[in-house]
């Protein structure tokens, strides 16, 4: 039997603040290409190491942007973090639910496919 990941699940914020956090480090870095799709790997196969990384892991600290000091960059997260909000709001408003973590995944990275 599969999990029932209701709209209100901790778990999809929990996804949705990893992309954030881990693409902004990775933007930082200077790494373009992949980004969600290896955030989200990143965030399920190191768990520990997500956490050890980014101790605070809340959605109201993914939206700093002081770390991206190139104009551009810092454009496209801004976008992306718009773009996860809504996605959030839609998922909320729609009361979506997942029957999986890979199905959650898979979704999150389909429609946040343009900042690929």
């Amino acid at each position: 039997m599969g999990l029932n990941i209701k709209w209100n699940d901790d778990r999809i914020k929990g996804a949705a603040t990893a992309i954030l956090l881990i693409t902004r480090a990775r933007l930082a870095q200077g790494h373009w290409g992949g980004l969600i799709q290896g955030a989200l790997v990143e965030y399920r196969e190191d768990y520990e190491g997500y956490k050890a990384a980014f101790p605070k892991r809340e959605l109201a600290t993914a939206k700093d942007t002081s770390s991206l000091t190139n104009p551009q960059r810092r454009e496209f997260y801004d976008k992306l973090v718009l773009a996860v909000e809504v996605l959030l709001a839609k998922i909320h408003r729609n009361r979506t639910r997942f029957s999986s973590l890979t199905e959650l995944d898979n979704y999150l990275a389909s429609q946040l496919k343009d900042f690929e």
